[in-house]
């Protein structure tokens, strides 16, 4: 597979995050993760290690950073979404660049957008609603044709929609203003690729430095804009 497909698996993944030091949770937030391949040509086993069956998140108000512990070719990827500047970094261990995208830049049209009162789960012991996504994609060159997501999410670990207006990728603005909090389960379906089961074993409410959301200062940054 190559470096666009996996930007374009954790721009799809991308869960919505934010903090406040009183209000709004701020901490570490480590996930399992699960695959079911659309395409016989994949196995499962080729997703666990690109990508990686494992993934940390570092939720602060006006950003947040996710590391995929993958093991295969180009090792893990970190991606970092300043809400504050209007972009993210994308970084594979293994690549001496890093990936600036702008962002709500996406051509999506959207399909479906629903909140599921009734159908709840329970993660990490609080009960869960949902908010089913389901979009297509407008890009001609895009790899991927539709996704289709249910977001699960508890009012124990709050998020500022104001933040989100402008963050139009996956339409997770909408999101952000009808659920309030970050999202605890994820269930995506990425067409023709793969299923993926994004769940939360850990969460740690807690300070984070601002340091951690800086970019690697060793790599070279190229613009996509």
């Amino acid at each position: 597979m190559t470096n666009k497909l996996f930007l374009v698996i954790i721009l799809i993944f991308t869960f919505t995050f934010s903090s406040n030091a009183q209000d709004y949770f701020e901490g570490v937030v480590e996930y399992s993760i699960s695959y079911e391949s659309f395409d016989e040509d994949i196995p499962n086993e080729a997703f666990e290690t690109e990508i990686g069956k494992s993934m940390t998140a570092y939720v602060k108000e006006d950003r947040y950073a996710m590391t995929y512990n993958g093991t295969g070719q180009l090792g893990w990827m970190k991606v970092i979404v300043r809400l504050d500047e209007g972009y993210s970094y994308t970084e594979f261990e293994k690549n001496d660049t890093i990936i600036k995208e702008k962002l709500g830049t996406a051509k999506e049209t959207l399909i479906e957008f629903k909140r599921n009162k009734e159908a709840k789960k329970t993660v990490l012991g609080e009960e869960c609603e949902s908010i089913t996504l389901h979009y297509k994609s407008e890009d001609p060159d895009g790899f991927l044709s539709e996704s289709k997501g249910t977001y699960y999410f508890s009012s124990k670990y709050k998020l500022n929609s104001e933040l989100y207006k402008d963050y139009t990728d996956g339409f997770w603005n909408l999101y952000a203003e009808e659920s309030g909090a970050i999202s605890i389960r994820n269930e995506t379906e990425l067409i023709p690729l793969l299923k993926a089961i994004t769940v939360a074993n850990s969460i740690e409410s807690k300070e984070l430095s601002n340091d951690i959301f800086e970019p690697n200062d060793k790599k070279t940054i190229i613009s996509e804009d």
